[in-house]
């Protein structure tokens, strides 16, 4: 037997799985292929299951209190006050300097608190909308023995997904689009422009007249697909879930950029 979540004409039956992205990037053998890894090494698959158990409800307060930390650090001294170098980032951490010492943290936990929650609502109501069918996990669990040809006798494999049944867990109903990859999106958004670093601790790497610190290039580049990679593997979603995830929450946070900008505009 194979690892078979199902067909590519039945993945392919929900229209947005048989748009010309899946069909021109050959998605649903990418799929297939991904949920098929038999399995990998303990040390990788601690990194995958880091990154695909990161956005767990459980999980929120670690953020928060991460956010928390680093403002409280990022703000410390007032002459190093480091963003990303966008002219909102700087307005921002002028802002924040306004604000007492003692709740410049809360003022930004409280604030990521409120774009995890609109981040929430706009991928459940996508679910809903959607109601796309998610990946099957084989009816053996997430340890089964797989083939490479028909004949059960002939090449045993082990297909095996240590961490799958806690990285499963309270997940909804439906598929599209992924929850975990719009919230990872989120957060590096999040960090990029709302979370200071000091001039003093943080290497930057400069894109043009932007320099962005190290921290943020690591969520971007190493994080972010991670989590994206997690989700197809553990079998919790398709490629084409963590793309509209990711879509959405650039969505959302380009809006909030424009109403961030818009209100400290108004103010000054």
């Amino acid at each position: 037997m194979t690892i078979t979540t199902r067909s590519i004409a039945q993945h392919e039956s929900e229209w947005i799985y048989s748009t010309f992205l899946t069909k021109q990037l050959n998605l649903s053998s990418l799929n297939d292929y991904i949920h098929q890894i038999p399995h990998v090494p303990l040390i990788v698959e601690l990194y995958i299951f880091i990154c695909g158990y990161a956005f767990n409800p459980t999980m929120v307060p670690l953020w928060l209190g991460l956010v928390n930390v680093l403002t409280r650090t990022g703000l410390s001294d007032n002459t190093a006050v480091k963003f990303s170098g966008t002219t909102i980032n700087e307005q921002w951490g002028k802002l924040l300097l306004t604000i007492d010492s003692s709740k410049r943290r809360h003022v930004n936990m409280t604030f990521y608190l409120a774009t995890v929650l609109v981040t929430l609502i706009f991928t459940e109501l996508g679910k809903a909308s959607f109601a796309t069918t998610r990946p099957k996990i084989p009816t053996t669990g997430y340890a089964t023995i797989m083939n490479a040809d028909d004949d059960d006798n002939i090449n045993p494999i082990k297909w095996k997904r240590r961490f799958g049944s806690l990285v499963a867990s309270l997940k909804s109903k439906h598929s599209f689009p992924s929850g975990d990859s719009s919230q990872a999106m989120n957060l590096c958004l999040f960090f990029l422009r709302y979370v200071p670093t000091t001039s003093t601790s943080a290497a930057v790497v400069t894109f043009g007249s932007h320099a962005i610190p190290m921290r943020d290039v690591a969520l971007f580049s190493l994080f972010l697909p991670g989590v994206v990679f997690a989700r197809v593997f553990y079998l919790c979603h398709w490629i084409e879930d963590c793309i509209g995830g990711v879509s959405l929450s650039i969505e959302i946070g380009c809006t909030r950029l424009l109403c961030t900008c818009t209100s400290i505009a108004t103010e000054e």
